[in-house]
């Protein structure tokens, strides 16, 4: 066993001072939410001939791409900013004497400080190889029979997160409201067990691609010891058969696909072959009389193989992704096919953490970074913005009364979260040894399972945090219940500042909050009722005049070409263009509510109409290379930042705030500009 109390003092305060001079170089080479004086934008440049870079150039011009980056903006910086204080904490919770006196949060620490510990000392993974894996390997070696297998299989039955992509057991389980019932929580069965993508198996022209695979997998039996000589290619040989049988991402991502409901018994008539009984024994839901199974090909296709293929080949398999599933905690040697070990062993040790413990590590983020006051401004922020979305669906003329009185009732049901939680996981059941990686790791996953477990037997908490945790910098917008989440990691400047301008403030993360907010209220949204259950809500008419609406703002965005022979397409860019002029347009309500009728002060020069447009201009400003941005046109569902900055060109105040003309490259007259909210 390691220590988990080192002397780490001097480290600490080089990191320390590493932090802090980190910090102090993003702010520099990023804007803050203050405004920038008039006198600093380029003097040959009107704003209404391209706001972008009228509003963004100061900031080009000084910005570099980190190495090994292909782009850098304003979410870069604060992913940076944010990982810099991550570690931060877990280092501190490392050492007893840097910990907080609190007594409610010394617990906490010490769990996170002593998980964190134990795996970035390397001698504590490479001192006992694989013996704390060694009941389960035992286990496996002593399968000779399909219920034996069954249980095996059953035993794997890992958390999703409701993305249907992490899964690396045969099956994930992702406990969530139903489809069609906002009131219970089901577990919904979702495809998984392979070691690639599923394409990886059934693309010919990857063949070069699985022949690594298979030499990995044969690499780590040979690490293992407890291998025969052709169990890599019965591994590969399995997998493929099961990538076969998998649903493609078209049809996963497709809820009214999804929406299978089975009941326990059913298994064993829809999906033969698997000893459904001891699976479900051994996964703990052998009272769970209800499923949901999201991809019905694949659970009937591992049912077949569990029966179709030799036990031999299973152990094979089994054998192989029980060492890749707690690869992070053996020795190097057993790093992922594809995923070079970390050269630095803390920036392992971070992620691991951080993966297996993320709401305990976000708690401790915003004790130190994100302070009350935030939390409370940046909900007043979100409930002006739900005051200018009820004002702006009330009069929406594409909307029939029917449909405005149900998109009216789907917002004042929207749970809106922001920062974190307001209540938080109770991690105290929850034990961490020093020393001992992979049995923390182990624990700690099966803490979690049994978490998701015992909502199936309480109602649904339609505020509950899904995948988001507070430290990582972004948005989740929940369908299915009807919620949405701003991390604190996001709502941080230059997004947000409560300290600061609200008008700047407003401009970019309302205008981001917004955004997020309208796809309630767009042809995905329409799927969804205002408690999160499956069934569209529009009238035809709505579609019809939606779609009607939305065609001049794909013409405008067509015309955008960022080279002779690049330009965007429009009409598969509609989705995220017409969130962000809804984002804009409700932003900007929001603002001016927040002023009480007041007029807002000037600040370096600049109104407050001009601080908040400035503000959504730099809430999209980016640096990339050409082959980036290339790229970025040709798949992306977003357009260029420099072209999102110029949806302003569409409201009419910001003609008024900065005296664009008619002579202008971006003026639109009244009736060209796109008014769909």
């Amino acid at each position: 066993m390691t220590s988990c109390n080192p002397d780490l003092s001097r480290q600490m305060t080089e990191l320390r001072l590493t932090l802090a001079l980190g910090a102090l170089a993003v702010s520099a080479a990023s804007p803050g939410s203050w405004p920038t004086p008039a006198a600093n934008f380029p003097s040959k440049l009107r704003p209404g001939d391209d706001f972008d870079r009228f509003a963004n150039a100061s900031w080009m011009a000084r910005a570099t791409i980190p190495a090994g980056e292909q782009s850098f903006g304003p979410t870069a910086m604060l992913r940076a900013l944010a990982a810099k204080r991550v570690r931060s904490l877990l280092e501190e919770a490392a050492v007893p004497s840097s910990r907080s006196r609190s007594p409610s949060s010394s617990s906490l620490e010490r769990k996170v400080g002593d998980f964190y510990a134990s795996i970035r000392d390397s001698s504590a993974m490479g001192g006992e190889g694989l013996a704390p894996l060694g009941a389960e390997l035992a286990r496996i070696a002593a399968i000779t029979d399909r219920e034996a297998l069954s249980a095996a299989l059953g035993r794997t039955l890992r958390l999703d997160d409701g993305s249907n992509t992490q899964t690396d057991g045969i099956f994930g389980l992702w406990v969530h409201q139903g489809f069609d019932d906002a009131d219970h929580y089901y577990p919904h069965l979702v495809q998984g067990g392979l070691g690639l993508d599923r394409d990886a198996y059934l693309d010919p022209s990857r063949r070069a691609e699985r022949a690594r695979y298979k030499a990995h997998v044969a690499r780590i039996f040979a690490l293992s010891g407890v291998a025969r000589p052709d169990w890599a290619t019965q591994v590969l040989s399995l997998e493929t058969a099961i990538a076969e049988a998998h649903a493609t991402r078209a049809d996963t991502d497709d809820p009214l696909k999804a929406n299978n409901r089975w009941s326990q018994a059913d298994f064993g008539a829809r999906a033969p072959g698997l000893d459904w009984t001891a699976f479900f024994r051994a996964a703990h839901l052998t009272n769970q009389r209800q499923f949901i199974v999201w991809q019905p090909s694949a659970v009937r296709g591992a049912a077949a193989l569990a029966s179709g293929r030799p036990i031999e080949a299973w152990k094979a398999y089994l054998t192989f992704h029980l060492l890749d599933h707690y690869s992070s905690v053996l020795p190097d040697s057993f790093a992922r096919f594809g995923k070079e070990r970390a050269a630095d062993r803390r920036s392992l040790a971070i992620a691991v953490t951080s993966a297996a413990l993320g709401e305990a590590v976000g708690r401790l983020y915003v004790h130190r970074y994100f302070p009350r006051r935030a939390k409370i401004a940046a909900q007043a922020m979100a409930e002006n913005l739900r005051s200018a979305f009820r004002e702006r669906i009330g009069r929406l003329e594409w909307m029939s009364p029917a449909t405005r009185s149900k998109a009216l009732a789907k917002l004042e049901a929207l749970k809106i979260g922001v920062g974190y939680p307001d209540r938080w996981t109770d991690y105290s059941g929850l034990e961490v040894e020093c020393g001992d990686p992979v049995g923390n790791l182990i624990r700690t996953e099966r803490f979690a399972y049994a978490q998701a477990l015992a909502k199936l037997h309480r109602p649904v908490d339609p505020s509950e945090w899904s995948s988001l945790v507070p430290q990582v910098p972004g948005a989740v917008i929940n369908f299915s219940p009807n919620a949405i989440q701003f991390s604190a990691g996001i709502l941080q400047p230059p997004y947000f500042n409560p300290d600061g301008d609200a008008a700047s403030n407003y401009g970019s993360a309302g205008a981001g909050m917004a955004h997020e907010i309208s796809h309630s209220f767009d042809l995905l949204g329409n799927f969804y009722d205002s408690r999160g259950r499956i069934g569209t809500w529009w009238s035809s008419g709505d579609l019809v005049s939606y779609r009607t609406a939305l065609a001049p703002l794909a013409r405008q965005f067509s015309r955008y070409c960022p080279h002779p022979d690049l330009c965007l397409d429009g009409q598969r860019l509609l989705g995220e263009n017409v969130a962000d002029l809804a984002g804009l347009r409700v932003a900007l309500d929001a603002y001016h509510r927040s002023l009480h009728g007041r007029r807002d002060r000037t600040i370096g020069g600049l109104s407050g109409d001009q601080r908040f447009f400035l503000a959504f201009a730099r809430r999209w400003q980016k640096i990339e290379t050409d082959a980036a941005l290339r790229h970025e046109v040709e798949t992306d569902i977003h357009a260029p930042g420099r072209y999102r900055g110029n949806t302003v060109r569409n409201v009419d105040d910001w003609y008024s705030a900065f005296g664009v003309r008619r002579s202008d490259a971006l003026y639109l007259k009244p009736l060209e500009r796109v008014r769909i909210w």
